[in-house]
């Protein structure tokens, strides 16, 4: 499949921007990290896609570069406030139901290569995740996990996509990457 075919449908699917870039445009800073342990999203050691359970730093990293590329998607949405956590939460969750989709869609249209997800927050193709419960994941190698977990600089993603990125209290923007063509 064409690049341009894969940002035209992402786009048809609700994302504000859509572009296909190479896996070494990737900028991975290895302190953000930190913002995985300290739980600041209540997943650290939760959930099979989240720290410490998904890998180290270079794993991680290790992971994404077996892909030579990437399709990178965002979505835009207004708020009345980014402050507000719930309001937020939905939209990180709506941001990963279309991604998914379109993952869908793409298989649909003749992609037949297993890619790898990364997405906006932490997995949660199942209700609860098993893993304080001791029980393993029934998705083996297919959970995903977030760009922190990852250490992909958003920033930099955006530059990558040829878009600018500002922050404004009333609009929030989430990203994705849906990694393909394995080396």
């Amino acid at each position: 499949m064409e690049a341009q075919q894969m940002v035209e449908m992402a786009l048809s699917c609700g994302f504000h921007d859509a572009a296909v870039i190479g896996t070494e445009e990737f900028l991975f800073v290895p302190e953000y990290r930190q913002y995985c342990e300290e739980n600041r999203c209540g997943n650290y050691g939760r959930n099979y896609g989240c720290p410490p359970s998904c890998g180290t730093v270079e794993e991680m990293k290790k992971k994404a570069l077996a892909f030579h590329k990437g399709l990178a998607l965002r979505s835009l949405t207004p708020v009345d406030s980014a402050y507000d956590d719930e309001v937020t939460k939905a939209i990180k969750k709506e941001h990963t139901r279309m991604t998914n989709a379109l993952i869908q869609k793409l298989k649909e249209a003749g992609m037949t290569e297993a890619g790898r997800a990364i997405m906006a927050g932490p997995c949660n193709m199942c209700s609860s995740c098993r893993m304080p419960e001791g029980k393993p994941c029934p998705h083996g190698e297919a959970p995903f996990s977030c760009l922190s977990a990852y250490c992909i600089d958003a920033m930099t993603l955006a530059k990558s996509m040829g878009i600018s990125m500002e922050w404004s209290p009333d609009e929030v923007s989430f990203f994705s990457i849906y990694l393909f063509d394995r080396k």
